[in-house]
């Protein structure tokens, strides 16, 4: 009786020490809070779509710059490296080519601060609007 006293002590004492993580509740419908919640995902919706298209094309993108690079240095194997034009035209599209990918870098760069500053803003209004906003998730076919 005594042990499972100080057991059940234990416990409380235990839990009682870590405070409990309340999710923030939605607002009631029909009330002003409720109506700028969903306000605000009116407005989040379209920068959100925004965001997808972009992605989408960014991707597509980057998978023809791999492709044209590896058709680049498939023709490697058959480059005349004696003759200089031949060389030099090669390495002219190696530079065209790299450009394109450190562009493709920086805009990549740029689409994830985009995307972690709409994050942002969605879990801000997330904790006024009890978690009803929908972020936007980058690589859906990766999760």
């Amino acid at each position: 009786m005594i042990l499972a006293a100080a057991t059940a002590a234990a416990l409380g004492a235990t839990f009682a020490a870590v405070p409990a993580q309340a999710q923030p509740m939605p607002p009631q419908p029909n009330t002003p809070a409720y109506k700028a919640c969903m306000a605000e995902e009116g407005e989040l919706r379209p920068q959100r779509q925004a965001l997808s298209r972009r992605f989408r094309e960014h991707e597509a993108n980057l998978e023809r710059a791999s492709l044209e690079l590896a058709t680049h240095e498939a023709a490697a194997g058959h480059l005349n490296r004696t003759d200089r034009a031949a060389v030099a035209a090669y390495n002219a599209r190696q530079d065209e080519l790299n450009a394109q990918a450190a562009s493709l870098n920086t805009e990549g760069a740029s689409l994830e601060k985009e995307l972690h500053a709409f994050n942002a803003r969605v879990a801000a209004g997330n904790v006024r609007c009890g978690n009803i906003l929908a972020p936007y998730h980058v690589r859906k076919k990766e999760m």
